[in-house]
């Protein structure tokens, strides 16, 4: 089942693209901007709802701004109040039908015990470059089985049943989830 509402938090995204959160900021509102419309283009294109949430918890005299932009509900958060806090907030409201980009450890864990599908900034990323949006995603590669020690090796019966091929169970139910983005 795909998930019916995406949270995207918006620094964190754009830093794994190369653009720091202070650099942003210095440039003006142009590749924030961008970003904006191209995660608007990328919600059009999987046909679900998009929050994209900003710290702007720095800024004096601020509060909590909510506009609605090219199909995306931009949230900017208030003084004193970090984009992390909010977007947990909005996980526990809306549960498992979510799906939570983020590379933060704190907001992962809170996805995870939610029901909610946690997904890396950097693989997000690499799912909005301009061919991706075209086409199905690029990059996709497949993983190194994991290798164990010799001293983790079991001890009982040698004999091993089922597909060597074949992927473990969370692994595969994780990448039919994410052909949907």
């Amino acid at each position: 089942m795909a998930p019916k509402h995406l949270i995207i938090d918006g620094y964190n995204v754009l830093g794994a693209m190369g653009f720091p959160p202070h650099r942003v900021v210095e440039q003006g509102e142009h590749h924030r901007e961008d970003f904006i419309v191209r995660i608007g283009l990328y919600g059009h294109k999987l046909h679900c709802r998009i929050t994209l949430v900003f710290d702007a918890w720095q800024q004096a005299g601020r509060d909590r701004q909510v506009s609605h932009r090219a199909g995306v509900t931009v949230i900017y958060t208030g003084q004193g109040e970090q984009a992390d806090h909010v977007i947990q907030d909005l996980i526990r409201t809306h549960g498992k039908e979510t799906a939570v980009v983020s590379s933060d450890l704190e907001v992962i864990a809170v996805a995870k015990a939610f029901g909610a599908f946690p997904i890396r900034s950097h693989e997000f990323m690499k799912r909005l470059i301009p061919a991706g949006l075209q086409g199905p995603a690029v990059g996709r590669s497949r993983r190194e089985p994991f290798q164990k020690d010799v001293d983790e090796v079991p001890t009982g019966s040698r004999e091993k049943k089922g597909n060597p091929r074949k992927l473990p169970k969370k692994l595969r139910q994780r990448n039919r989830i994410m052909k949907k983005f």
